[in-house]
């Protein structure tokens, strides 16, 4: 019988200062996670090369962000419940920090005639990002007809005008009757941990977090409804920050209008510039919604039920990663993101393509995505561009 994991006696401080400058200094989802690797496997030594593999895989059939997923497993592997929620608020303080600022420039300066040629440049840009999005998630998802045919029904349905809720869980659903998904492999080095969940500190976690939106709906309304949407995103977005995108662009912009298409974009734009998740727009728009006070309440509400999910769910994650059920689920959501990431493709193009200009700098930043140029190198030359290019 294997030994179980050693919980080692990292101090939590240490954790947060490590993944404080992970998160200011990660850029690219799949580099953050590189990154994360490079520190905690390599240099910190706080895992083996196995059992970053086996973290990483359960984060994948998790909802959220999966760097921020992975730095919350690994701070509760190394300290528990507490070392978890410091990995986390540690991650995404700078670039929450950074978003926060830019969102408070933007609505203050967004009218200059300088600053909106700049962001008609970044959102052609954003055009080429989210292109290169889904051909990335296509690559994982439609692998095989059952994929393509759960993408393509998904497709029809938004075409209807479904719910993207309703689609997302129908084609969850179609997934695990077709049986689209395969078990993962147990990584080599697995071993369960040997303890359960805090269930009275989750349940009271989550009730304060729920109180603190209520409390906050005594000063602006809009806040409840802002955290409720912003956790549906969490809890529903599998694969990464752009599936997460998808399904804030039709809550946020179609369902609430709280912003309109092009403010959503400019504000996409801008989670380019900040290091850490690109799902960090929900900190421009809670802002939108209700300024400091809103883009608190926006970013908690996009971070904090995924964390609660990964708290309860981690003594058990290698069962969990072994179910055939888990892999179809996940094929599913996956399958019907793409079909949600088109129509945002198309309503963004549609905002932002409007001349040749714009064209080019989407074609050209799309194909300097498929060479695995770094975004934000690509953002910055869009913006420093831009006022020349749009007069």
């Amino acid at each position: 019988m294997e030994s179980p994991i050693e919980v080692s006696a990292v101090r939590v401080r240490d954790l947060a200062w490590t993944f404080f400058k992970i998160g200011a200094t990660s850029y690219g989802g799949p580099a953050i996670v590189g990154r994360i690797r490079e520190v905690c496997v390599l240099q910190k030594k706080w895992l083996s090369g196995g059992e970053f593999e086996e973290t990483l895989a359960f984060c994948q059939t998790l909802p959220g962000p999966i760097a921020v997923q992975t730095a919350a497993h690994i701070g509760w592997r190394k300290a528990g419940n507490r070392g978890l929620f410091v990995s986390l608020v540690a991650y995404i303080l700078p670039t929450f920090l950074l978003m926060l600022l830019l969102s408070w420039a933007y609505f203050r300066f967004g009218g200059v005639p300088l600053v909106g040629s700049i962001f008609k440049g970044l959102g052609a840009a954003v055009v080429g990002i989210v292109a290169q999005a889904i051909l990335g998630l296509a690559n994982s998802a439609l692998k095989d007809l059952k994929g393509i045919l759960i993408a393509c029904l998904a497709a029809g349905a938004l075409l209807l005008g479904m719910s993207a809720l309703l689609v997302l869980l129908g084609s969850a659903l179609v997934a695990v009757v077709l049986k689209a998904g395969r078990p993962r492999t147990r990584p080599p080095e697995a071993a369960e941990r040997r303890s359960r969940p805090a269930w009275e500190w989750l349940v009271a976690s989550a009730l304060i977090f729920a109180a603190a939106a209520w409390l906050c709906g005594r000063l602006n309304p809009k806040l409840p409804e802002l955290a409720l949407v912003m956790a549906k995103v969490d809890l529903l977005a599998f694969g990464g920050g752009y599936t997460a995108v998808a399904l804030m662009f039709d809550l946020v912009v179609h369902g609430q209008a709280w912003l309109a298409p092009k403010a959503f974009v400019d504000g996409l734009a801008l989670s380019q510039v900040t290091p850490g998740p690109v799902i960090v727009n929900a900190t421009f728009i809670g802002y939108a919604v209700g300024g400091f006070l809103g883009a608190a309440v926006g970013t908690a509400a996009v971070f904090m039920p995924s964390a609660l999910l990964l708290a309860a769910l981690a003594p058990y994650y290698e069962r969990l990663v072994a179910l055939p059920v888990t892999g179809a689920l996940v094929r599913g959501l996956l399958a019907a993101f793409i079909a949600l990431l088109f129509q945002v493709l198309w309503r963004v193009a549609s905002e932002s393509i409007v001349d040749v200009p714009a064209a080019a700098i989407a074609v050209t930043a799309f194909v300097l995505l498929i060479k695995k140029v770094n975004p934000l190198w690509i953002i910055a030359c869009a913006a420093a561009l831009s006022p020349f290019l749009f007069k």
